[in-house]
């Protein structure tokens, strides 16, 4: 999966207005692929999924123009206290060689009005469950159900020998951590 941003072409933003002082944003034809990369990474409403994400696209009229390796996210403060916080990748752009740019370049995106979509890797670069079993997942998922628990408990063994004696550790460790009574 990657997540992918629908720009228009390059127009002029003033910086002084601008939360990330960009002089301008969208797509320019006479830019670098990196250049377009920094003055198109941010500004967006971004939730949980996005962390999850490798690649990040950037499509124009329809079609991917650029590719990005995501190293992150970081949020941008409002210039404008009522304005919510947006969020902009840290990356990369990708050029020619790389298999994820041969495998996204040129491909056709939805024709949703939402600027910020995902999209399948096309490459099948299946994702594997973190809990290093093997088994692929499906789509934005990071664990097949019930292994995130598995991955926990097998840490716990290896390291405690048990959950109790993990209970035991944690609350020698952290005295004050369990003190409110969550039920309460």
């Amino acid at each position: 999966m990657a997540i992918n941003f629908k720009l228009v072409p390059k127009y002029p933003v003033t910086p002084d207005d601008d939360d990330m002082s960009r002089t301008w944003a969208g797509w320019s034809s006479t830019a670098t692929a990196q250049e377009n990369f920094q003055h198109n990474r941010g500004l967006w409403l971004l939730g949980a999924r996005a962390e999850r994400e490798r690649y990040a696209t950037i499509s124009l009229d329809g079609a991917i123009c650029m590719v990005a390796a995501i190293d992150g996210l970081e949020t941008i403060a409002a210039k404008n206290p009522e304005v919510r916080p947006k969020r902009a990748i840290k990356g990369q752009a990708l050029t020619a060689g790389h298999p994820a740019y041969e495998a996204f370049i040129g491909r056709p995106v939805d024709a949703h009005r939402n600027p910020v979509t995902y999209i399948d890797d096309p490459a099948g670069d299946p994702r594997t469950c973190a809990c290093g079993c093997g088994a692929p997942v499906p789509g934005h998922r990071i664990f097949v159900p019930g292994h995130d628990q598995r991955a926990v408990h097998d840490r716990i063994t290896r390291q405690w020998g048990n959950t109790f004696n993990f209970i035991n550790w944690f609350d020698a460790t952290y005295p004050d951590a369990g003190s409110e009574d969550p039920g309460a």
